[in-house]
């Protein structure tokens, strides 16, 4: 049976390049979650899944977010420093054949 390759979803490697800028400065932002509720803290860690949002750097009981209800991130305050945009790959990716199985011939 022939292995399927997958490449990785831009969109993905995009959101977690954002998400890495906003954990690494530590700048206050908003999350708003795809249920209208809207959660406003600092980055302190993440990984594929989720997202730990705390008050501050010190903040004993952070809240833990799924990446998938998240709706839109942004600064909390307008008067700070813009982050910087992610550098993204200008180059398109390669062709890769979609897998089909063949299906069976009746005989």
């Amino acid at each position: 049976m022939k292995k399927e390759t997958r490449l990785p979803r831009n969109s993905r490697k995009l959101q977690h390049q954002q998400l890495g800028l906003h954990a690494g400065s530590r700048i206050p932002v908003v999350v708003l979650l795809c249920n209208g509720t809207r959660l406003q803290g600092v980055v302190l860690a993440l990984d594929d899944y989720l997202l730990l949002l705390g008050k501050d750097m010190q903040d004993t009981r952070p809240v833990v977010v799924y990446k998938h209800a998240i709706a839109m991130i942004t600064q909390a305050s307008d008067g700070g420093e813009a982050l910087p945009a992610p550098e993204t790959d200008t180059t398109s990716p390669d062709f890769v054949p979609i897998y089909m199985p063949r299906k069976r011939r009746r005989r």
